[in-house]
């Protein structure tokens, strides 16, 4: 495996570059290949008419938009055994479960051709910042470690794992004796560690830093631009999913270009078909080079759209630009409007006095928003009836209608267990896609 992935390394970077025809075609070729295999193999697609209806190969690529659209109720709603391919051990292959932001984790299983060809994709997504070498000291806060590979013994793509289940004083600690070069960790983490540090920690740190990368959760513009502040070094993300795995990266001109050699990524209305460039909707993935446990034309939850202006770095790969945060995980306004996450980490990271916040819908409407101040001390009752009479007019502007709003006091926002913050969580039902109602 180690081989294998090592010879995807030189692949996938070239692959980035060359022509669009060539690249589409690849795709073409990889998807009728992976879909005559779940016809064959998975259950799931074999037991279902919609996948036999059209059983030759697609001719061209806007044919996967006759196929279904699936989502996690999918995965949740199925036993595993009818969505891995027949013979499969999920136990002896890469397994992972879902952060579980709603609640409900879903399993999902990677063979390891697709896994080891993700990791090396790995490499690129460091270099295309224009910042990373090999040889740097990288410190990573997550909440779990990968095992260590054979070449950080040899000095390269070293990676020091700081495990996020730690009391953050811990972390601090640990990271200012690492002195990394480059630092990655969830937006969230990242933010407590800004408000755990003293100034004195921070320009200590800042002294070797060049560079932050941050992934798994939407990385509002406010808070890349805090952290490009306050760590003193450029910001890059990563667009990811544990079901499909990388899906998109951050380039020198702060570009997410879509991993377009190993998947294809559709932005589809409320009927389920791809709309034109430039207009927002929903994401969905389709890993082609899967095998173990295809997922075809898979809603992410997320809501965004495709840049039609080509970036200037020069990588054929499209880019993508997340808008609003996961469609699911959205407050239901009484007119049929959704206040999506990133209205609450906006609000986070731009109004006076807050630090996190996170919101609780009921199945009744009723809002709960659980707010982090931003010093240490508790405000006076006085200080704290005026915030919350300032957050209640910004969100009631911002929603264009009154709903039921409570404000209360925490030390910390909730944690899923795949550690990620879990900033919005609703009883209610959301509409099934961005549709006339559309985002608040």
């Amino acid at each position: 495996m180690f081989l294998r992935e090592a010879w995807y390394v030189p692949v996938g970077i070239a692959r980035q570059y060359g022509s669009g025809t060539a690249l589409r075609r690849r795709q073409l070729s990889q998807l009728n290949g992976m879909l005559a295999h779940a016809r064959a193999h998975v259950p799931y697609y074999r037991d279902d008419p919609a996948y036999h209806r059209h059983p030759g190969p697609l001719r061209d690529l806007a044919e996967l938009a006759e196929l279904p659209v699936i989502d996690k109720e999918v995965l949740r709603g199925h036993p595993l055994e009818d969505l891995v391919a027949d013979g499969v051990r999920h136990e002896e292959l890469p397994t992972f479960r879902t952060s579980g932001s709603t609640g409900r984790r879903v399993t999902v299983v990677h063979d390891r051709r697709s896994h080891d060809y993700h990791l090396a994709c790995c490499v690129r997504r460091f270099l295309a910042t224009g910042r990373y070498l090999p040889t740097d000291r990288l410190s990573h806060i997550r909440p779990f470690a990968p095992p260590s590979r054979g070449y950080e013994k040899a000095g390269l793509f070293r990676r020091h794992v700081l495990l996020t289940d730690r009391p953050m004083d811990g972390i601090k600690a640990e990271l200012l004796t690492a002195r990394p070069q480059v630092l990655i960790g969830y937006p969230v983490h990242l933010r407590a560690l800004l408000r755990a540090l003293t100034p004195g920690e921070l320009e200590l740190l800042r002294r070797t830093l060049k560079l932050v990368l941050t992934e798994s959760e939407l990385l509002v513009d406010a808070h890349r631009a805090l952290f490009r502040r306050e760590f003193g070094a450029p910001v890059h993300d990563e667009y990811s999913a544990f079901e499909v795995l990388n899906i998109a990266y951050d380039c020198k001109h702060g570009r997410a270009h879509l991993a377009e050699d190993r998947l294809l990524v559709e932005i589809i209305g409320p009927d389920g078909r791809p709309v034109e460039d430039g207009r927002e909707g929903r994401v969905t993935a389709t890993a082609f080079m899967e095998r173990a446990m295809p997922l075809v034309r898979y809603d992410l939850g997320d809501v965004g759209l495709i840049d039609p202006e080509p970036c200037p770095c020069g990588r054929r790969f499209r880019t993508l630009r997340l808008t609003a945060g996961r469609v699911n995980d959205s407050v239901l306004l009484p007119t049929g409007r959704q206040l999506y996450p990133d209205t609450f980490l906006h609000l986070a990271a731009t109004f006076p006095g807050i630090a996190e916040c996170g919101v609780y819908q009921n199945a009744e409407g009723a809002v709960r928003l659980s707010v982090v101040p931003s010093e240490p001390a508790d405000p006076s009752p006085e200080a704290w009836a005026d915030l919350c009479e300032r957050v209640s007019e910004r969100l009631l502007t911002v929603a264009g209608c009154a709903f039921p709003l409570e404000i209360v006091r925490v030390a910390s926002v909730e944690i899923t267990a795949g550690g990620k913050g879990r900033f919005v969580t609703s009883e209610l039902t959301p509409p099934p896609s961005v549709g006339a109602a559309g985002p608040a």
